[in-house]
């Protein structure tokens, strides 16, 4: 928790601002687990998941533009590797593994938490790299209240967003719509054909819109039911690469795609047990269109697939707390999937269904004074195979002067996805579970004074996945998935939190860096095979990012930095010539003003992105944007 100012109404003096940290739950032990900040969430309530995490945390996002498929990877890991829930149902898609997170908005939550690594494990046990948890909340006030937000930002992009809250300290409602749509037909210089020349982006536009419903009913203080709704639409243009010179008609792409989200709730809150059932599911479905133009003929699809995949998720779970200083923690989930793909044109189909289900137990001790101890135990299975044996040992110190000293050691695996396994003709039933041994050593600091606060946390971490999946291709003339030897990751994270105010001034800085070697190591791999100890594709050694903001008197200015390192698109080992996509610096600036009435709070926003106009790429032949703006008015009713 961060600062905030106390107002005490109806008495003549006002209380000093202080900063408040919570301190940490026992359950936490040894963990790297971030909560984002709510002037961070609030700063980009009308974007997607994707560019929250890219300009704010130390997760890297592999994006391929402005509402197109953006993808995370914590410390050298890949996008399967990350897992991504709302409300504890799973959004990414069984079929293939991942989750595209430029389709999320941010929007559909108020709370944000990253577990980094093993900390994954007491919420989802295929989150090799990382879980990204997303919650909503309510505040039990009561009467009405609503909130709309518009923007018009460049290249014809147009986001609204509606929200509305009303109820008592028994019941509440939360019914919230949004929309976006754009050309996002960008200029851009082509210097990847023969005739260079300034070009605009075609087939980029977007449009996506969808409403959340949530219901709370609070019996009393100890029993909580609450259950949640959240559908979306989107359709979107799938932009071709710059290095084609075949003409905007052929090999044009579009992708239309819906969700259907729903996860109930029931939480007793004893005075030492706390008991918790969760039920929900994810309907997805998505058809991809491939066409080109034949004179004479017309538009043909050369592509035209379908799919849909229907997510059932149940879990219990039960937390004793024996006492201030020893916790003891129980969870059984069981899920079920079923998807369906095919291609008409080229003839790939699947149809499969997979069960899982499991039972974690954890246990949390303060053996002495300051000195925490946490062990975590699971086993899953998955159809009539169990999975491997996860355990956690994690351990952490409290010194006198606001220092923690942490360190964990465990276990965790990523079964195949079932497009890995089972798509015709390519997948490969013979895949093995990935897993990986991993080791964590961390440190925090945190110093509180009036007008004054300062986090900070520094992590080394290393990870040897075995079985890594990893798709290449064949004489067949299709890419197929295997399990090479063994990846390494390793590396370092830091992360710094800054509070400070000058009487009326408020300062606030939140600074993140990580440093990411993941390369190849199989033992038994040619000696001359020169992808070994090379770093993986697109995951860059260095990147950082700073959010700065002052404020003063309801005005406000706010200042974006974000750094990526050099990104490979290949390792030396496959067909091509090896290609370095160039480092970036991203600034973007905003200057805002909070207008405040009796009953209505207008804010009034306006952003500059890409500043100084600099050309990157952040995938291989795919533009970004130059300089760009954005006007955004939010009315909040009280």
């Amino acid at each position: 928790m961060f600062s905030q100012e106390i107002h005490i109404p109806d008495t003549i003096n006002l209380i000093e601002e202080v900063f408040i940290y919570a301190p940490k739950n026992l359950e936490e032990t040894g963990q790297k687990i971030n909560r984002l900040d709510s002037l961070i969430i609030e700063n980009k309530f009308l974007d997607d998941i994707s560019s929250l995490l890219s300009e704010n945390t130390s997760v890297f996002i592999k994006s391929y533009g402005k509402s197109s498929l953006s993808t995370a990877s914590f410390k050298g890991t890949n996008a399967s590797h990350t897992k991504l829930t709302w409300n504890n149902v799973e959004l990414n898609s069984p079929l293939m593994g991942i989750v595209d997170m430029s389709l999320i908005p941010v929007a559909i939550s108020e709370n944000i938490k990253i577990y980094y690594g093993a900390a994954s494990l007491s919420k989802n046990s295929n989150a090799l790299g990382g879980l990204i948890e997303l919650n909503s909340s309510t505040t039990w006030s009561k009467g009405v209240k609503a909130k709309i937000v518009s923007q018009v930002a460049s290249y014809s992009s147009y986001d609204n967003l509606g929200e509305i809250r009303l109820g008592n300290a028994k019941v509440q409602s939360v019914t919230k719509l949004y929309h976006s749509i754009s050309k996002n037909n960008f200029p851009f210089f082509n210097n990847d054909i023969t005739n260079q020349q300034i070009e605009y982006r075609q087939n980029a536009d977007y449009l996506k819109y969808g409403f959340v419903q949530e219901v709370y009913f609070r019996f009393n203080h100890k029993n909580i039911i609450s259950a949640k709704f959240w559908k979306q639409l989107s359709d979107r243009g799938v932009p071709g690469l710059t290095s084609n010179e075949a003409g905007p008609n052929n090999n044009k792409n579009r992708q239309n795609s819906g969700m259907n989200v729903y996860a109930t709730n029931y939480t007793h809150y004893g005075e030492r047990l706390k008991f918790e059932l969760n039920h929900g599911a994810n309907f997805q479905n998505l058809n991809y269109k491939s066409t080109n133009y034949i004179n004479g003929v017309g538009y043909l699809n050369v592509v035209n697939s379908f799919s849909k995949s229907n997510s059932i998720y149940n879990s219990a779970s039960a937390n004793y707390k024996f006492n201030e200083k020893a916790e003891l923690n129980a969870q059984i989930n069981y899920n079920f999937h079923f998807v369906n793909s095919e291609d008409s044109i080229v003839n790939q189909y699947l149809t499969a269904k997979r069960q899982e289900g499991g039972l974690n137990v954890s246990a949390y001790y303060e053996i002495f004074k300051n000195f925490k101890l946490a062990l975590l135990l699971r086993q899953d299975f998955c159809d009539k195979n169990l999975n491997p044996f996860v355990p956690v040992l994690s351990a952490e110190y409290f010194f006198k002067n606001n220092l923690s000293l942490r360190a964990s050691v465990g276990r965790n695996y990523n079964l195949p996805s079932l497009n890995d396994l089972y798509l015709k003709p390519s997948g490969n039933p013979d895949l093995k579970a990935e897993i990986g041994n991993n080791s964590n050593l961390g440190v925090s600091y945190f110093l509180n004074k009036k007008n004054f606060s300062l986090k900070t946390d520094f992590e080394l971490n290393y990870n040897k996945i075995n079985n890594w999946i990893l798709w290449r291709p064949t004489a067949m003339g299709f890419w197929r998935p295997d399990n090479i030897d063994a990846v390494i990751a390793s590396g370092c994270e830091t992360n710094l939190i800054f509070e400070y105010k000058l009487r009326k001034v408020k300062f606030k800085n939140i600074v993140n860096y990580a440093f990411t070697k993941s390369v190849r190591a199989d033992e038994n791999a040619n000696p001359n095979d020169q992808s070994l100890g090379k770093q993986l594709p697109y995951i860059p050694r260095h990147s950082a990012n700073l959010f700065s903001q002052v404020s003063w008197s309801n005005f406000f200015f706010n200042y974006q930095w974000t750094y990526f390192s050099t990104r490979y698109t290949s390792s030396v080992a496959e067909p091509g010539v090896l290609v370095s996509i160039y480092p970036y610096f991203m600034n973007d600036i905003g200057i805002g003003k909070n207008f405040i009435f009796k009953k209505v709070d207008l804010v009034l926003n306006f952003k500059i992105y890409n500043l100084f106009n600099e050309k990157y790429r952040s995938v291989l032949w795919q533009p970004m944007p130059g300089r760009n703006y954005s006007l955004q008015l939010g009315i909040k009713l009280k």
